[in-house]
């Protein structure tokens, strides 16, 4: 799809079929569906501000639609040979048992708008905010997983037939459970078929959840989806579903009884409000919170507060907005919906006042004791947070950003924790020479298809870990 900004490069198929109405199941099916998506996801991301791909990818980003057996698909800047990762989006497809029926069936994550959508959230995060990319960080990469799946929603909501169909699923309440909300279906049966307990019920993940934020480093680093864990794909539901509850609470502002239009305009205005407060949030360990505050800035800024309420009330909410950093003083120790109307009032208050920029978003280089994750080297380095605590002092919901633009340590736990989930969870590429403890670290060759990470040796034989891709799940 090229000619236009953010354009995509299908390189497998090499030849794209002729542009015709296709029968389900195949190959030209599976093409024009992946391209449309394409497009509409990068002419929605531009238009709220995306310009260029990262400049490891170049002006186009290649894009593979069946790249091999695998339920899942992901997003690389670079190419990584040892362990097969190729740049741009790759996708893939297998077969399962459906185990009501005892049917074979074949899914192929390219052909799903949601999964490919979701992908090209990842890349387009990674143009606004590719200080993510590198992050040994907890809700860093959460943030990464819940921006593809929010990518998927809003992108889904640029086809007129389907905000006509959420709207009279949800009666006009997009807050609610919807075939909107439910992310990537397809894929979720067919894991599900095979681990029903490591998907939700319905989707690959529902952003219509009632999930609430707690410190992830309270959480155990692996689990059934019924539960909240601190691996990225898990925790990512977190900001999704307040996400989905602001956006339902700006439709909901636009019009007591939404249409189509009122959906089209609260999804293009919450781009804007995502693409910025993104690029905004000083980077730290509370990485969600820092977004949550700069998408209020953000408000305030476009739309003089015309959202404020549909936004604190969500955040509040899932305890991404805690009570403390309020503005108002009866903010404290008040109800959520108390403190989300003082932080709205002061949002509107605060109209015209730009978001700040973090002073630097370059990563810290930590080193951590390698013994800890498993490994028989003396030190593992890492890339962390390099603003620590975003939390500000009672007063204002702003107060402190300066302050918090200094230069700190990062909570080592947070990163140590993010490595060991990582670990155990067989998701990095470990060479022969790190060593592993018997029992903790899961074998690669059978947890994953691919690592999201690899650890490269040093000259002094210590390590340091590296991302190679996004997945979808």
């Amino acid at each position: 799809m090229p000619g236009a900004q953010l354009p995509t490069r299908i390189i497998a198929p090499a030849r794209a079929p002729a542009a015709q109405i296709h029968p389900l199941g195949t190959e030209g099916f599976r093409y024009w569906t992946a391209a449309e998506a394409m497009r509409r996801a990068a002419s929605f991301w531009v238009a709220v501000g995306a310009r260029a791909w990262h400049r490891d990818i170049g002006a186009s980003i290649p894009v593979r639609l069946d790249d091999g057996v695998d339920l899942n698909a992901y997003y690389a800047r670079n190419d990584f040979p040892p362990e097969d990762i190729k740049q741009g989006l790759s996708f893939f497809h297998d077969t399962v048992r459906d185990v009501t029926t005892g049917r074979q069936i074949t899914v192929f994550s390219g052909e799903s708008p949601d999964v490919v959508a979701h992908e090209f959230g990842h890349a387009v995060l990674d143009s606004l905010k590719p200080a993510l990319f590198e992050l040994a960080s907890i809700e860093a990469a959460a943030f990464h997983e819940s921006f593809g799946d929010m990518s998927a929603i809003l992108t889904a909501l640029q086809l007129p037939s389907v905000r006509q169909a959420v709207l009279e699923e949800t009666d006009g309440n997009l807050r609610r459970n919807s075939s909107v909300s439910r992310v990537a279906e397809q894929l979720g049966f067919a894991i599900r078929q095979r681990s029903p307990a490591a998907v939700d019920r319905d989707s690959l993940r529902n952003a219509a959840n009632s999930f609430v934020y707690v410190d992830p480093l309270t959480l155990p680093s692996t689990g059934p989806a019924t539960q909240l864990t601190r691996a990225a794909h898990n925790f990512s539901r977190v900001f999704t579903g307040a996400f989905l509850e602001a956006l339902g609470g700006m439709v909901a502002r636009l019009a007591a009884r939404p249409r189509v239009d009122d959906v089209e305009q609260a999804s293009a205005d919450m781009g804007r409000i995502l693409a910025q407060g993104a690029t905004a949030a000083p980077v730290s360990t509370k990485f969600f919170q820092s977004v949550a505050e700069q998408m209020v800035l953000v408000d305030a800024n476009l739309f003089a507060g015309k959202y404020a309420e549909a936004l604190t009330t969500a955040f509040v909410r899932r305890g991404l907005l805690p009570v403390r950093s309020l503005a108002a003083p009866e903010a404290v120790a008040a109800t959520p919906a108390r403190a989300a109307a003082a932080a709205a009032r002061f949002s509107a208050a605060a109209s015209g006042r730009a978001p700040r920029v973090a002073a630097t978003d370059k990563p810290v280089e930590v080193a951590i004791d390698g013994a800890a994750v498993g490994l028989s080297v003396k030190t593992l380095y890492v890339n962390a947070p390099p603003v620590d605590d975003i939390s500000a002092p009672a007063g204002s919901m702003m107060a402190g950003v300066a302050a918090r633009e200094t230069l700190v340590i990062p909570r080592v736990t947070d990163v140590q924790a993010f490595v060991e989930a990582l670990i155990v969870r067989g998701r990095v590429a470990l060479p022969a020479e790190a060593g592993r403890r018997r029992g903790l670290v899961a074998s690669l060759s059978k947890a994953r298809k691919h690592a999201t990470h690899y650890l490269s040796t040093r000259a002094d034989e210590s390590l340091e870990l590296r991302r190679i891709a996004f997945e979808c799940c």
